[in-house]
């Protein structure tokens, strides 16, 4: 075959792998945002660059012989060539670091490994020689349309069985070490001399497909085991929070009780007195006195009432969690705070990790900025709607704000080097194009709002 014709034919077949990538990027990784299309542009741009480029870099390392280099280090080096192109688009199209881009393009070579070695054994123990018409069109037929089925078949298995929900886990795996990701990134090593051991013993130029399947099903049952143990103690301590939740929760209920209590106790002398001024025909002062009585309720009982049932429509465990920690934290250090959830909440699009430091990273700094002050404030309030849900949380100013240098690490209203949050905040929402930060100063309050767009 002449250099390219073997091109024409790597085209249609690097076309249907990236058709195979993308699909696998929706399972691992979950579907791009609508508000995205920027990113879908370059993302269709880059991914028919990368076709061409590896379709022209397939066809001359056929012709050079890199495919015969000793102990399958050519193919070792193209392998590492296609993760750089899968790793890039993925880096392009979802922004996610270094580390996972590389974790999730490791898992997508394994995912389509499955779909190759299923069409090998359409093919198995035949060298085409493609000098010869008639094992060139066979070569051809298995190509490129024996191929993309198998790797259809072997998508539809991953997506329909939930494989890719467990596989996609180990992309979301934040305390994952250094070395097994190293180990992970290893793996087109392991395949490769997996393959070459076999065919440096047995025969040339004849791969042992069940040798590699084995190597593959291992590594498949020990991604499906650990990921099934690290979802296990996910649920677990999910359900420990939870009742750390219901247990913290049953202690303010009984202490709004206990206020109940006390607060019945004292209506009864209330109420006496406000009977002897009606008896003298003081109205003000028996408005006064109402007055007075509905606020130390309120006082009381009222405003703890009004809080647990805000945060009742808080469906989310590790939000709700967070909120009632803060909610403890500001009451005990006498801050006024107020809690508005205006419909209920069960999910947000990004990541519970990133929403949560979002999340604390805002409320401490508020926390902060009124703490020791008198009449100082903090009002939270979160509302769904249909389209997007916003988290806004706002204080007291007592300090003015230089906006320029508001993102800047080191920056801050208290001191030396302890503005470090926003800086944080701002770098987690870069891999959110769908979160929209908002920051502003509105009738002596520090307003910091978070606007996270439905997908």
């Amino acid at each position: 075959m002449e250099f390219w014709q073997i091109v024409s034919a790597n085209i249609c077949g690097q076309t249907v792998s990236v058709g195979f990538v993308l699909w696998m990027c929706s399972i691992l990784l979950g579907r791009l945002p609508d508000g995205s299309s920027g990113r879908r542009k370059k993302g269709i741009f880059l991914a028919l660059f990368l076709v061409l480029v590896w379709s022209v870099t397939a066809a001359g390392c056929y012709l050079g012989g890199v495919w015969s280099w000793k102990y399958n280090l050519g193919r070792i080096l193209w392998e590492y060539f296609v993760l750089a192109g899968y790793i890039l688009l993925l880096r392009v199209l979802y922004r996610l670091s270094f580390r996972s881009c590389l974790l999730s393009a490791v898992i997508i070579a394994m995912l389509s490994a499955y779909g190759e070695l299923l069409a090998e054994v359409f093919c198995y123990g035949r060298v085409f020689d493609l000098n010869i018409p008639a094992e060139r069109l066979q070569y051809l037929f298995w190509f490129l349309l024996i191929s993309p089925i198998c790797l259809l078949f072997s998508g539809l298995v991953i997506s329909k069985s939930g494989a890719g929900k467990i596989y996609s886990q180990w992309v979301q795996r934040e305390e994952m070490g250094n070395r097994l990701v190293i180990l992970i990134g290893l793996y087109p090593v392991f395949n490769q001399i997996i393959q070459w051991l076999p065919v440096n013993r047995v025969e040339l130029d004849k791969e042992n497909l069940l040798i590699s399947l084995a190597f593959l099903l291992v590594l498949h049952l020990i991604f499906v085991y650990v990921g099934r143990d690290w979802q296990q103690k996910q649920y677990i301590a999910a359900q420990e929070a939870s009742l750390r939740q219901q247990t913290v929760y049953i202690e303010k209920m009984e202490q709004i009780q206990s206020e109940l209590r006390r607060f019945r106790h004292d209506f009864r002398n209330m109420m006496a007195g406000m009977f002897l001024q009606a008896e003298e025909g003081g109205l003000t002062a028996v408005q006064s006195y109402i007055q007075e009585m509905t606020d130390d309720f309120d006082r009381q009982v009222g405003d703890q009432v009004q809080l647990m049932n805000q945060l009742a429509n808080v469906h989310m465990v590790e939000a709700k969690g967070l909120l009632l920690e803060k909610l403890i934290g500001m009451q005990q250090k006498r801050i006024r705070v107020s809690l508005e959830v205006l419909r209920p909440v069960y999910q947000v699009p990004m990541r519970s990790t990133d929403l949560l430091r979002c999340l604390g990273i805002l409320i401490d700094n508020a926390i902060e900025a009124v703490q020791g002050r008198e009449e100082g404030e903090v009002c939270l309030m979160i509302s769904s709607q249909e389209d997007c849900i916003t988290f806004r949380i706002k204080n007291t100013l007592y300090e003015a704000i230089d906006f320029g240098k508001l993102e800047t690490a080191g920056y801050s209203t208290k001191g030396k080097d302890r503005g470090v949050g926003l800086s944080s905040y701002r770098k987690i929402l870069e891999n959110y194009d769908f979160v929209f930060p908002f920051t502003a100063v509105q009738e002596g309050y520090f307003v910091q709002e978070l606007k996270i767009q439905q997908r």
